[in-house]
């Protein structure tokens, strides 16, 4: 009987304890960080990245961001640098292209000089996809298009930009045809300048597209053939004026 007088006592004192100690956590821990508006605005901008622009709630956020470039990217460098390949981390990737300073240019410069991942061997006969690593690879593209990125939304920063693309051709052998497609698009025409930059090895990226030997004979006789046929249309349609 003592027994059982004394339980529901002894879970009223557990329950208090339980509080205390969870009060005492509650005044030692920091503010809650997504109170922040730095950390409000990160994640209202991923939530809304695929509207993006057509979003109020990204153009908002982006704009902040746009002006505390510096503490964002800090802010985002441990999922970076440290996490392995997600669409999370993608996202990431994405978004620093669109608000991205200086600070945001040597960050992602740190990404794409780590290590390139490993493919964890699959057995055998097994078709499934590696789903960490291809993240992972296509966080490392991303990384390479949003710097050139920067350089849209910040043309002061083009210069740094071109410079990072360059290193990152002649360094990151897997990254080299992004990078060379993306000084492409942002240098246009001034592209050509970059030869004296790039060995022979780069020669293609610098000829205009031509299409393969095999196809240029056939589209030469194509061309012919059309030739021929517009002008026995020619003569056609000129015997039938004069006959009128």
């Amino acid at each position: 009987m003592m027994g059982k007088v004394w339980l529901p006592c002894l879970v009223a004192i557990g329950a208090v304890g339980v509080l205390a100690i969870q009060s005492m956590g509650a005044a030692d821990a920091p503010p809650c960080a997504e109170r922040r508006p730095l950390n409000h605005h990160l994640s209202q901008a991923i939530a809304h990245l695929d509207p993006g622009s057509r979003s109020p709630e990204y153009r908002e956020s982006l704009a902040y961001l746009k002006l505390h470039a510096r503490e964002a990217a800090t802010a985002l460098s441990g999922q970076l640098l440290r996490e392995p390949g997600s669409f999370g981390k993608w996202q990431v990737t994405y978004l620093i292209g669109e608000f991205g300073d200086e600070s945001a240019i040597d960050l992602l410069r740190i990404f794409i000089e780590q290590p390139k991942p490993q493919a964890r061997p699959a057995r055998e006969g097994s078709h499934a996809t590696d789903i960490p690593y291809s993240e992972e690879m296509t966080s490392r593209f991303q990384a390479v298009a949003s710097t050139a990125r920067i350089a849209s939304h910040r043309p002061e920063l083009r210069d740094q930009v071109v410079q990072t693309l360059i290193a990152t051709a002649q360094g990151i052998p897997f990254l080299k045809d992004s990078a060379m497609f993306e000084l492409q698009k942002l240098l246009g025409d001034e592209f050509q300048s970059l030869r004296s930059y790039f060995g022979p090895e780069y020669a293609r990226h610098f000829e205009p597209f031509m299409p393969p030997p095999e196809w240029q004979g056939l589209l030469a006789r194509r061309m012919e053939k059309h030739r021929r046929e517009e002008q026995a249309l020619r003569e056609k349609r000129g015997s039938l004026c004069q006959a009128e």
